[in-house]
């Protein structure tokens, strides 16, 4: 674009890149903005930019910046990439006449921001940068507080941000966010470093920083679970808090003035202010408390309510989103356009980006690590292996839980191993090995999917897609495996192991014996699009084998257990928290459980047997354990008591039909027609069969309940706790 043309007033033409998970939030906020027109999505995956354009009604999708620049003409362009790559792709962007509404943070450092932002200055372009909790309206009251004098002159402020960090349960360790300790301040450190710059008018004269609980990733780089800032502006003292442990979250901003406090909860959405009656001492606590109660109540209620109002598809009030998070960057995108590009408010301008950064940085060197840590000179990964030997065998879903099982037991067998992957550079160590080749690619990118088949003898498919709806399971799942058979054919591969689930079949207590011989249950896989994504998956792939020389093979493991995976599995039960599990009915039968490495096991010795093209394999081991059981032994291991909520079957199909009923009348296309079946069924009341894994494979799966405990949960519980 001419960096001196007109810019258009009328619809704003706008593109997104990155399809990533912040994606939606920016697409539903753009569609709702009058006067903007949402024209692309670009990402490298072209299969996650369709998905999300094919949802929203997106006309175009790219995987390439420079070409969606070119050719769409836009006014703006969101940049929801890795903070590592805002620099490159902002200046592309800028320099080709083009606004930029970033993501926080800005870039990945100070010096990065502050030549974007200067590089805007240059060309007379306009920065943005998404500080959405600046933007929720209990934030937005308690600044108007402080700034009407309410709360007097400011005195203390607290910001703490204590939420669990889910990369440090199971990765990936390789990307930029554990690149150095200190990069976690630069990654989720704006929210707060953002809220003290705008309550302080500035940055923080003094700043003394401590970092502890320090803890080795299994990459062998180094993270700091605990940071706490501690500085001053002017009379006001600031304190920041940062944990990343996982426990019970909190995420408050507390000012206290010299005339009253006031809290803005952001994991509760309320805002509690307290000031001085005209009573006596004891009646005016009494009136405080009981105005603070009154108040978060009535909060309470509102929020409960606009979200079930959203989700039924009624009009809310002006500026009202539904869930308070999507209600927050909803809300900045608003204001962004509501001033763009005259009058860009100063929360979400260029400054403000940089500083954050420049606080966190400097919170950062404040922290004083030990020179290795901090360098970073451990976490440098080597070049990608070389195999001697040409890999004969290609894992789809490698980096995963079994994936990563299968590989290693692959390897002991002798086998050369190809590993398709996403980003290999953040591959787990355990399976970056010699005799381990692994190549980036994607089940949606049918061309790195034909390239990583060459030399390939036989296939073991373990990818999975996901998304909300039926055809989200088709594009992301169902056609990458019809597209993989088809690829695998033409290479001439011999068999194609496929692992599918025992989530397939009812296991209600009338179920009776399940064997490989049970069909899928139409009330389980109507409701359950995972299942129905596997049982879709299983018939394309036996209806090819007949038709041509592919074999295939297919596997259904029970409840997984082992190194490498949550202590909080859902096949024990629904954990809506780590300290409470809702059981599937009263916990009290015994489950299908079966370790990692037994499943890898099965897998590994059937590529050697012949004459099993077209059998199934339920891969099921003794029943040593309930649910109660298994809780019992976590508790018993970590330390930390679980809250048990024994729920029938029919609680669970209650709570699914007034969902469906909610997102019915609503229109949600995400809503499914629930099932009994489908929570009768998880309690696995009816007994699994594996007898034929047994005799065809000669597989023997732990059956000493101690090993059991030993290696399925005090073995996950501890990974967890270190």
């Amino acid at each position: 674009m001419n960096d001196q043309a007109p810019r258009a007033r009328a619809p704003r033409a706008v593109g997104v890149l990155g399809a990533g998970y912040i994606a939606e939030f920016h697409v539903k906020a753009l569609q709702q903005i009058p006067g903007v027109e949402l024209r692309a999505i670009c990402d490298l995956s072209r299969a996650r930019a369709e998905a999300i354009a094919t949802e929203h009604g997106v006309p175009s999708v790219y995987t390439d910046l420079a070409e969606m620049l070119a050719k769409e003409q836009l006014d703006v362009v969101h940049l929801l990439a890795p903070p590592d790559a805002h620099e490159r792709l902002a200046v592309a962007a800028l320099e080709a006449g083009v606004d930029v509404f970033l993501e926080k943070p800005m870039c990945a450092t100070e010096a990065e921001a502050r030549r974007v932002r200067d590089r805007a200055r240059q060309l007379g372009r306009v920065v943005g940068v998404s500080h959405n909790f600046l933007y929720f309206p209990i934030y937005e009251r308690l600044f108007a507080d402080l700034e009407a004098g309410t709360l007097g002159e400011l005195d203390q402020l607290d910001i703490v941000w204590n939420k669990p960090l889910g990369q440090l349960l199971g990765g990936p360790y390789g990307g930029w966010m554990f690149s150095r300790p200190e990069t976690i301040l630069v990654e989720v450190g704006p929210h707060s470093f953002a809220h003290a710059l705008h309550l302080l008018g500035g940055a923080p004269e003094t700043l003394a920083v401590r970092a502890s609980d320090r803890i080795e990733l299994p990459n062998r780089r180094v993270f700091y679970r605990r940071w706490e800032c501690d500085g001053a502006r002017g009379k006001a003292t600031v304190r920041l808090r940062f944990s990343f442990i996982d426990g019970y979250p909190e995420h408050y901003v507390h000012v206290r003035g010299t005339a009253g406090v006031a809290t803005a909860d952001f994991e509760r959405n309320t805002y509690a202010l307290q000031t001085h009656t005209a009573q006596m001492l004891d009646i005016d606590r009494y009136a405080a408390v009981l105005g603070v109660a009154r108040d978060t109540v009535a909060q309470a209620h509102s929020t409960l309510g606009r979200f079930v109002l959203s989700k039924m598809g009624a009009p809310l009030a002006p500026g009202a989103h539904g869930k308070p998070f999507d209600d927050s960057i909803a809300r900045a995108i608003e204001d962004f356009y509501a001033g763009y590009p005259e009058a860009v408010d100063a929360r979400l301008g260029a400054d403000m980006g940089v500083e954050t950064i420049a606080l966190a940085e400097r919170a950062g060197a404040a922290a004083g690590l030990p020179r290795d840590d901090a360098s970073g000179a451990a976490t440098q990964r080597r070049a990608p292996r070389k195999t001697r030997k040409r890999p004969n065998v290609l894992v789809t879903g490698g980096t995963g839980f079994i994936g990563r099982a299968l590989v290693r037991r692959l390897r002991a067998d002798g086998h050369t191993v190809r590993v398709l992957a996403r980003s290999p550079d953040n591959a787990p160590p355990e399976i970056d090995v010699a005799g381990v080749q692994i190549v980036r690619g994607d089940m949606g990118d049918f061309a790195s999917v034909d390239a990583a088949l060459d030399g390939i003898e036989q296939v073991y498919h373990l990818a999975r897609g996901d998304g909300h709806t039926w055809d989200d399971y088709l594009r992301t799942d169902v056609e990458p495996t019809r597209n993989l058979a088809e690829a695998a054919e033409r290479h001439g591969v011999k068999r194609l192991h496929y692992t599918s689930t025992i989530a397939i079949y009812y296991a209600g207590r009338r179920a009776g014996p399940i064997t490989e011989q049970t069909p899928p249950h139409p009330g389980v896989v109507r409701t359950n699009l995972y299942s129905r994504a596997k049982v879709e998956c299983e018939r394309l792939l036996l209806d090819f084998s007949r038709t041509h020389a592919l074999e295939v093979v297919i596997f259904r493991p029970g409840i997984v257990l082992g190194s490498g995976g949550s202590p909080f599995h859902w096949g024990v039960g629904m954990w809506p928290y780590t300290s409470v599990c809702r059981l599937w009915g009263s916990g009290n039968d015994p489950l299908p459980i079966v370790l990692v490495d037994d499943v890898a096991d099965a897998m590994a010795r059937a590529y050697g047997v012949e004459g099993i093209d077209g059998e199934s394999y339920n891969l099921v081991g003794e029943p040593v354990l309930t649910a109660q059981d298994y809780l019992d032994e976590l508790e018993t291991r970590s330390g930390v008591h679980i809250r048990r909520v024994e729920t029938s079957p029919a609680l669970y199909f209650g709570e699914d039909l007034a969902k469906w009923v909610i997102k019915s009348v609503g229109r949600d296309p995400r809503r499914v027609t629930p099932s009994y079946y489908n929570w009768d069924g998880r309690t696995c009341a009816a007994p699994f069969v594996s007898a034929k894994a047994r005799q065809e494979l000669g597989w023997a799966p732990e059956a000493d309940r101690d090993v059991v405990v030993r290696e399925g949960i005090y073995a996950p519980v501890d990974e967890l706790r270190r």
